[in-house]
């Protein structure tokens, strides 16, 4: 139930109670202080119910089904969760107090359902609201971050810049030097594709998960010139998730961390599978970790920051004694 932690929000729940009794015996008049405070408690335990019972729902649908992402499903579970949860507890609060034989509830059983719907409505309002507040303040810290983020972005981009046709131009005039040689022709082929590749996707949010897996094998064939045979890489990821998407170069990213931080030798190969099951992609490596200062981890918070600005699934990360592996959700292609 986090984001209701503030005392004065629980405060409401006995004042609420105590004013809705009082409000309600008004028109009736009080019959002696047993009687009243009958009604006080059951009004304090029905709200208290109510109160409870409505944030944890609206709780776990903001976390499971965030309205800007699924509004319409958001507000038909809803509907139908409060509805079984406010009738439900209703009922069964009445049946206890028509065996303590506190009220003469099977009177006044229809009038307390429509006023308790009435209360619970009320009672969703607040929570909605509040969850409303939260998100928008939450949205907008991250827009103004990423603002910032993409600024700077751009700032070290213009420093580094490197102008496109020259280097495109350089490397084809490489090729023509070394057309004799087909490993080294096939090289600088790889790179360019995949340099250019860098290019065209820097402004893209998404790409497809196709055009992922033909410039990650690039990728790989550059890495293989300079490991050979002591880097081993299976990528199987079949075509039926050929239709979704990603950001663009996290799969470069993923394996490009593997090799950076894994002893890659002869005697200790490593060993890299790239897959895809049940809508996510995961990159798995034998682990044989280097010799040196231990990972900080930005490359991989790096990922999962950008996956949270397109989804709630996050990035999972599992790791044992001779495994390490990251599996990413693949988005529904929106290009």
């Amino acid at each position: 139930m986090k984001g209701y932690t503030k005392k004065w929000f629980y405060l409401l729940i006995p004042v609420v109670g105590i004013v809705l009794a009082t409000f309600f015996r008004v028109d009736e008049g009080f019959k002696g202080p047993t009687m009243n405070l009958r009604y006080i408690l059951h009004a304090i335990s029905m709200t208290v119910g109510l109160w409870v019972g409505c944030m944890i729902i609206v709780q776990y649908l903001w976390d499971k089904y965030p309205w800007q992402f699924y509004p319409v499903k958001h507000l038909i579970l809803e509907i139908i969760y409060i509805l079984l949860y406010t009738n439900a507890f209703s009922l069964a609060l009445y049946w206890i107090e028509l065996k303590l034989k506190l009220f003469d509830v099977q009177g006044n059983l229809v009038q307390g359902i429509v006023i308790t719907n009435l209360i619970t409505l009320f009672i969703t309002v607040i929570h909605e609201a509040a969850e409303f507040y939260k998100q928008w303040k939450f949205n907008f810290s991250k827009s103004v971050r990423l603002e910032k983020d993409n600024i700077e972005a751009r700032y070290e981009m213009l420093k580094t810049q490197i102008n496109p046709h020259f280097l495109f131009n350089s490397l084809n005039s490489l090729i023509t030097l070394v057309e004799d040689n087909v490993q080294a022709t096939e090289y600088i082929q790889n790179l360019s594709e995949f340099l250019r590749y860098m290019l065209k996707s820097r402004d893209r949010q998404l790409i497809l998960v196709r055009e992922e897996v033909n410039i990650l094998r690039k990728y790989v064939d550059l890495q293989r010139s300079r490991f050979q045979d002591s880097l081993r890489v299976e990528i199987h990821v079949d075509e039926k998730y050929y239709h979704y998407s990603t950001p663009p170069l996290v799969m470069q990213m993923l394996v490009e961390n593997c090799i950076k931080h894994n002893i890659i030798s002869n005697e200790k190969p490593l060993r890299i599978k790239i897959s895809a099951e049940k809508g996510w992609l995961i990159v798995e490596n034998n682990l044989q970790k280097k010799n040196e200062m231990p990972s900080t981890g930005q490359g991989l918070r790096n990922i999962s920051e950008r996956y949270r600005f397109f989804t709630t699934q996050q990035v999972k990360i599992h790791e044992t004694s001779s495994i390490f592996r990251v599996s990413i959700p693949l988005l529904e292609a929106d290009l």
